[in-house]
């Protein structure tokens, strides 16, 4: 008697489901060997289930690695990270030596009682894609041609770069965006790197953001450190198999004094207003520094989550959508395990 095509075809689908969890055990340390099946009538077509090339159906059978509970690992190694250097360019963007000796991009005002212009003030630093697709509301910001993903220096991450310099609190109807703590900030270090995976199924850019406060960290009493007193990493991540999701990471490395700007009326706020130039109020439905708006409304994914204080060094933050930025989750400490 011959087992039916039916019954190769679960044998084969049960094999490859489990090939594909012993490699994620292998890969996180559940497992130190990766046990295969040979032999039997049905072996070469389980062969061509485990290489993807059966009916372009493997996709049906993908085991798609979660996200996991808890804080991640992050890195404080700027090791394989290029900082943004350059010259003035056609946005008047100049470049100036950093207090490291490095060249850092500022628009010309530097910083209150900083006796040179050596931090990123009220501006927006175009983040080297190199051609990575990452989504927002079904546009590609990334690929070979998309507007772009800029970090702004109010820890504002802008999808495009439509976004009022003279603005420092985010308001729902200004462009799609992710906040990471948005209030009145300096930018003193920015750097990046794009990779793939091993497997080559994520691929990846990794941003170390340094900050300070505009009001608060700007003075040399307040030590060597006074212009980072907060750094973040950052990871857009974008499964190129599978789903295709998307995921920006943002760990904690270091925590300043300031929350940001909500509608928290417990939380006060230096100067009496959250503008640079004219007193304007605080958007009303900006309940969390650490939302997201679509450039029509804030979404309220975070809640009132951390409006009156910076989540604290060692936190990991995840921001999730579909493969066309759309559907965005926000899910305090936790992480993405690639």
């Amino acid at each position: 008697m011959y087992a039916s095509d039916v019954t190769y075809r679960k044998r084969a689908a049960a094999v490859f489901r489990n090939l594909q969890l012993q490699k994620e055990w292998f890969a996180t340390g559940g497992t130190i060997r990766i046990l295969g099946q040979k032999g039997g009538n049905d072996y070469s077509y389980m062969t061509q289930v485990e290489e993807g090339c059966v009916a372009d159906k493997c996709w049906e059978l993908y085991v798609p690695l979660q996200v996991k509970n808890g804080n991640g690992p992050i890195s404080t190694y700027f090791t394989g990270l290029s900082l943004f250097t350059g010259t003035t360019d056609s946005s008047g963007f100049i470049s100036y030596t950093d207090y490291n000796g490095n060249l850092l991009y500022d628009a010309g005002w530097g910083a209150p009682l900083v006796q040179s212009p050596t931090v990123l003030d009220d501006i927006s630093v175009p983040i080297p894609l190199n051609g990575m697709d990452f989504f927002f509301n079904n546009v590609n910001y990334g690929g070979s041609s998309g507007p772009g993903i800029f970090w702004n220096s109010n820890n504002v991450l802008l999808f495009g770069n439509t976004f009022n310099a003279n603005r420092i609190s985010v308001n729902y109807n200004e462009g799609p965006a992710i906040l990471m703590g948005n209030y009145d900030r300096l930018c003193s270090g920015l750097y990046s790197s794009n990779y793939n995976t091993i497997d080559n199924k994520f691929s990846i850019t990794k941003i170390m953001v340094s900050f300070s406060n505009y009001f608060t960290d700007t003075s040399a009493s307040n030590g060597a450190n006074y212009l980072t007193a907060g750094k973040l990493q950052i990871r857009l991540i974008r499964e190129i198999t599978g789903y295709k999701r998307q995921w920006v990471e943002v760990g904690v490395i270091s925590a300043p004094s300031s929350p940001g700007y909500s509608n928290n009326p417990s939380v006060s706020y230096p100067s009496g207003n959250n503008q640079d130039t004219t007193p304007e109020p605080i958007d009303p439905t900006k309940s969390s520094p650490w939302d997201v708006t679509d450039g029509t409304q804030f979404l309220q994914i975070a809640g009132s989550q951390y409006s009156t204080a910076f989540p604290e060094a060692g936190t990991t933050i995840l921001y999730e959508a579909d493969k066309n930025g759309r559907g965005w989750k926000f899910t305090p400490n936790a992480y993405f395990p690639v």
